[in-house]
């Protein structure tokens, strides 16, 4: 018998939830939405990745990723180019000031980690990550 006040999902809701709302205030200075600072983490290391491609690696709706690339294009962040081979396919590309952007997301990335894991060991929070992704390989069919 399980020792809880709720249902699981009900918690890993409200944390994910916790994290957005922090991760939102972070960003707000600097004019990015959260889906967009994923797009700009996955080119830091995935530059000149297709749309599909980091739609794909990053689990995110296709419009809604061609939507907030184009915000980023609009910002002067990215550059999207018809790929040479394949003109259905858009290549994304960062500029300079969206590499000038890299050291201030990667530590608000890493301050909003160190919140949401203070207080926790080395080996809890290896357990932490270990059991949710668990629990997600238990949940993911793999079907959309």
């Amino acid at each position: 018998m399980r020792d809880t006040d709720g249902p699981f999902g009900k918690y890993v809701s409200l944390a994910y939830w916790l994290i957005q709302k922090r991760l939102n205030i972070e960003l707000k200075g600097f004019g990015i939405k959260i889906t967009q600072y994923s797009i700009l983490r996955y080119l830091y290391k995935h530059d000149g990745s297709n749309q599909e491609q980091i739609a794909g690696d990053l689990e995110i709706d296709k419009g809604l990723c061609s939507r907030e690339i184009r915000k980023l294009e609009d910002a002067g962040l990215i550059t999207r180019t018809k790929h040479q081979s394949d003109n259905r396919q858009w290549i994304c590309t960062l500029t300079e000031s969206g590499l000038a952007l890299k050291p201030d997301l990667i530590r608000i990335g890493e301050q909003v980690n160190d919140s949401v894991l203070g207080g926790l060991s080395s080996e809890e929070e290896e357990a932490l990550y270990t059991l949710i992704k668990r629990v997600i390989s238990n949940m993911d069919t793999g079907e959309d």
